[in-house]
């Protein structure tokens, strides 16, 4: 897949990534969604090629995308990043990722506040819910506070507790012993690399994207030093 005029896109490494992802996972005894909204300027024609990746669940901001894979793989799990907290009503969606507890359904997994730096609803008024989850920053792991005040709400076990993003998956005991049981990763999952220190992580490959021409640096000696 062409993903732009200089870069290449292998589904076939992606899927090596998924699975060391899905085996990492499984290990712990955790749960996670492929987020893709990464592809949003992409073509439909290019967007299908995800329901046949070997993950059970994805989600995206993008309902059209999320439609059409429902459409083509009914098992997958769909996952709506609803930032807006918009009303929805469509049967291709599993699970509304929302902040809104206006409208709190058996599909709802809803967003907390916990601190100032996260916009959510507060746990008290979503008791009815079973899925939680926070937004977390996408360059830095919020401090022992926030984890803190997260064990602090003593939500069921049984609950899903979606927590966990790209940023914070080499801290995954960290969260686990929070509570958090589901993680969201997208930019880990197609980088190969940590958020933190753009190290490449263990088992990950880093060449899904892949130039498609080599990179050439000219010195043109005209140019005044800035």
């Amino acid at each position: 897949m062409q993903a732009s005029n200089d870069l290449v896109f292998h589904m076939d490494r992606l899927s090596e990534n998924i699975d060391c992802i899905n085996d990492r996972m499984l290990s712990i005894g955790m749960h996670w969604t492929f987020i893709i909204k990464a592809f949003n300027h992409y073509p439909s024609a290019a967007i299908q090629e995800f329901s046949s990746l070997r993950c059970k669940s994805i989600g995206s901001d993008n309902l059209k995308h999320l439609s059409l894979l429902k459409s083509l793989n009914p098992s997958l799990e769909t996952w709506f990043l609803n930032y807006k907290g918009i009303s929805i009503e469509d049967n291709s969606i599993d699970i509304n990722l929302t902040h809104s507890g206006n409208n709190i359904t058996s599909k709802t997994c809803l967003m907390l506040d916990i601190d100032a730096d996260r916009q959510g609803h507060p746990y008290e008024n979503g008791l009815c819910c079973n899925r939680f989850g926070a937004y977390l920053d996408c360059s830095k792991l919020p401090d022992q506070r926030f984890f803190k005040a997260w064990k602090n709400l003593r939500i069921p076990e049984r609950s899903t507790q979606s927590l966990g993003t790209s940023v914070s998956f080499e801290h995954i005991e960290l969260l686990k012993s929070s509570g958090v049981n589901h993680f969201r990763l997208g930019e880990i999952v197609l980088l190969g690399r940590s958020l933190m220190n753009q190290q490449p992580i263990d088992g990950l490959r880093t060449d899904v994207f892949e130039r498609n021409k080599p990179v050439t640096y000219h010195c043109i000696s005209t140019l005044k030093p800035l």
